[in-house]
């Protein structure tokens, strides 16, 4: 009797665990897949295209010489 209720009480925990790393496994795919589909979107953004045509819109253009500033990073 003893034996039987460790076996039944060692399967549902095995099935418990099981169930919770399927969870994690699931989890762990869907933010895979999230983070390759914004990493295509930031590449998109950054693209010198995209940049060109955001830069259109705001009414921006390119800087004149003398515009522009470098400092040493000290």
């Amino acid at each position: 009797m003893v034996m039987g209720l460790v076996l039944v009480w060692s399967n549902i925990e095995r099935m418990d665990t099981t169930y919770f790393i399927n969870i994690a496994q699931n989890t762990m795919r869907e933010r895979r897949a999230l983070r390759a589909k914004l990493e295509v979107e930031r590449e998109r953004l950054l693209s010198p295209y995209e940049l060109r045509r955001r830069a259109e819109e705001f009414s921006m253009r390119e800087p004149k010489p003398g515009q522009i500033r470098r400092m040493d990073a000290q």
